[in-house]
């Protein structure tokens, strides 16, 4: 099965999923530039937090995720067939970040969640470098993505749907020109800031302070 026919079947089997459990509600997809690099960075609370953001973005994306899910026998075969690359967590695993780098410069928009994993308390979590790193070496804009209530649908850690009160809403804010930055020392912090600071902004949530969570 190609890709499209693919992306296709899953996007809507994850349309009618979010239809029957709440609804879904997204503002401002048309923020995504259209073409060209582009990395989507969203907060994660959720492991149905990837396929939402799959069915809200108006062009087809790539997405690095976590390398525990390529051991799996049927992820392992549906995930590559999906444009996802593996991560290992918590560390600087090069190969990951070399392959998003290539991806952005070729054209590509990725999406990559800074945080690096969910939490139970869906609060914004201390944000690892590693997506800012790309994105100022790949020269290419970070469009912020607010992810709310997808936890609602799927509680943090469980893998029961639940009917939710209210829609998943999925928000894309503008894109984070972070030209002046490149090639600059500490930019990648003040990079990493600027998205915190958005991404707080977006949820209504204090900007988190700390250093980034270590994921299981």
């Amino acid at each position: 099965m190609g890709y499209r026919l693919l992306l296709a079947l899953c996007q809507s089997i994850v349309r009618l999923i979010l239809a029957t459990h709440g609804g879904l509600r997204v503002e401002g997809a048309a923020r995504v530039p259209r073409t060209g690099g582009v990395l989507l960075c969203p907060n994660h609370i959720c492991d149905l937090d990837p396929p939402t953001v799959g069915v809200a973005t108006t062009r087809p994306a790539w997405f690095m995720a976590k390398s525990e899910l390529f051991s799996m026998r049927f992820f392992s075969w549906l995930l590559p067939r999906l444009h996802a690359f593996p991560v290992k967590r918590d560390s600087a695993d090069r190969a990951a970040l070399t392959r998003a780098e290539e991806l952005l410069k070729a054209g590509e928009a990725v999406v990559i969640f800074p945080e690096g994993g969910g939490n139970e308390a869906g609060t914004l979590q201390p944000l690892h470098p590693g997506a800012l790193l790309v994105a100022l070496r790949a020269k290419v804009p970070v469009v912020p993505v607010a992810l709310i209530n997808t936890n609602k649908v799927l509680p943090y850690g469980h893998i029961k749907l639940r009917k939710s009160p209210v829609p998943v809403t999925v928000i894309f804010g503008e894109p984070l020109d972070l030209s002046d930055l490149y090639g600059k020392k500490g930019g990648i912090e003040e990079a990493t800031r600027r998205l915190t600071e958005r991404l707080a902004a977006m949820l209504g949530q204090p900007v988190p302070e700390g250093k980034p969570q270590k994921h299981d």
